[in-house]
């Protein structure tokens, strides 16, 4: 599986090629993951990659990390391996086996740079959370993860920068964290300014995803400072931003939220009699797309609104 006859060049060509492509200097593409002098070797095809940074470099790029393990090293295909069994340990609840594979491998990277302190800091801030540890510890060590590699994340300067997927959920994380915390403003201040990040930094599909990931996050933000017309504007602008992909993901929600802030603004203005036609229309597309991937609780609980509220009949056909 892992590299054999491919050149440490066509690696570096990879990365040099796309990051001119985008017109992203060296300088903004490794803030924070490497030296410019390193990044100028590894284009060069003057030293090898290691694995974690070459993840990190290719995913702020926009580009999909699928099978990259086919041009690793041994040594990188080793700790990649070890990366994936310490998740594995993660998702299966075997905290203890997961914790002896994490402090294992920061004594074979410790000497390999921040993009491995960031994993290993992110995992730990993982099993914190998964065991029931103090919330604010985990937001703690999720801070110190993306600082590792986003120095300028305390300064409001998160679109400056080039972020990889890995660095973008680690500060969805914290914002859920703060928002559990009832840190509204700055949880505000970071949502507003990924979403701005993904505008302008708009790189196909895997962002598009993202964005309605972020977009319903800051939906809800706003909900809970009643105001509705913040988020349905957030979400009007989701809905646009995915409507050429085809992916369900966050649709239901986006759909739902769109309609109940529709509903509430128009009975906030008065307009709700006349606008009834409009909101039951959202609706239903809501609960349609809820019947369609299966979440009968979601959907059970839009068709009992529309029962009370429009005093709609499900027919089975009606959209």
């Amino acid at each position: 599986m892992h590299r054999d006859n491919m050149e440490i060049n066509d690696i570096g060509s990879v990365i040099r090629y796309f990051r001119e492509i985008y017109r992203i200097s060296q300088s903004k593409l490794c803030k924070g993951l490497c030296s410019i002098t390193t990044l100028s070797r590894i284009e060069a095809g003057e030293r090898d990659v290691d694995s974690l940074l070459l993840e990190a470099l290719l995913e702020r790029l926009g580009k999909t990390t699928n099978q990259f393990e086919l041009i690793l090293s041994d040594s990188d295909y080793i700790l990649y391996q070890t990366r994936e069994e310490i998740n594995e340990q993660i998702r299966a609840g075997n905290f203890e086996k997961a914790e002896d594979l994490l402090n294992a491998y920061m004594k074979e990277t410790r000497i390999k740079g921040n993009i491995h302190k960031q994993f290993t800091a992110a995992a730990f801030a993982r099993l914190n959370q998964l065991r029931g540890g103090d919330d604010e510890l985990t937001m703690d060590m999720l801070t110190k993860a993306i600082e590792y590699t986003v120095p300028d994340f305390k300064t409001n300067r998160i679109k400056d920068q080039y972020l990889s997927h890995t660095e973008l959920i680690i500060i969805m994380e914290i914002v859920r964290h703060m928002l559990d915390a009832d840190m509204y403003s700055g949880a505000a201040e970071i949502i507003l300014q990924v979403m701005d990040y993904l505008d302008k930094r708009d790189l196909g599909e895997k962002s598009s995803n993202m964005y309605t990931e972020v977009a319903v996050t800051a939906c809800k933000l706003f909900i809970k400072e009643n105001n509705p017309e913040k988020a349905l504007e957030i979400c009007k602008k989701a809905l646009s931003k995915v409507s050429g992909y085809l992916k369900l993901d966050n649709l239901g929600e986006l759909s739902l939220i769109k309609a109940m802030m529709t509903e509430k603004i128009q009975k906030k203005e008065d307009k709700w009699e006349s606008g009834k036609k409009e909101c039951l229309k959202l609706y239903l597309q809501a609960y349609h797309i809820f019947a369609f991937c299966g979440d009968t609780n979601e959907a059970d609980r839009i068709r009992k609104h529309l029962m009370e509220e429009y005093e709609w009949e499900d027919t089975g056909w009606e959209i």
